[in-house]
């Protein structure tokens, strides 16, 4: 079952230095966070740095026909995103619909996001085109 709310992420613009998305989050529980004309206006401006690479784990295994393959896992790594964030290297506007906000200040929703965003660049190795967090 649903606790109806989330947000969502489209990468907007990217370089050698930085990172940009642009998000909407939707809260169906309140009507007046429900952002039913699904409004992308917060932004996440992430700087390259942050992307850390995963750790590779490599080993020979031994197949049943006794045949001998490399297998190679990877290895997702903790992002510390809160302490980017207050380093500035992660800046974040936050959406019209933000219903929820840290001590700090910042959308809840966009935790959320970061946090699926580092773990899904580790796994496919490259920039995700789109993020979703449902709940």
């Amino acid at each position: 079952m649903s606790r109806g709310f989330g947000a969502h992420a489209d990468l907007v613009a990217q370089d050698n230095e930085t990172v940009i998305y642009q998000y909407g989050g939707y809260n169906l529980n309140e009507p007046e966070f429900r952002n039913e004309k699904h409004l992308y206006d917060g932004l996440i401006t992430i700087s390259r740095s942050c992307f850390a690479e995963p750790e590779i784990h490599e080993k020979l295994k031994r197949m049943p026909s006794g045949r001998k393959k490399l297998i190679t896992k990877r290895i997702p790594v903790r992002v510390d995103y809160p302490q980017m964030i207050s380093d500035g290297r992660i800046i974040i506007e936050n959406c019209s619909n933000c219903w929820h906000r840290t001590h700090d200040g910042i959308d809840v929703m966009v935790c959320h996001i970061l946090f699926h965003l580092f773990l899904q660049y580790q796994e496919d190795g490259k920039m995700p085109d789109y993020i979703s967090y449902n709940v």
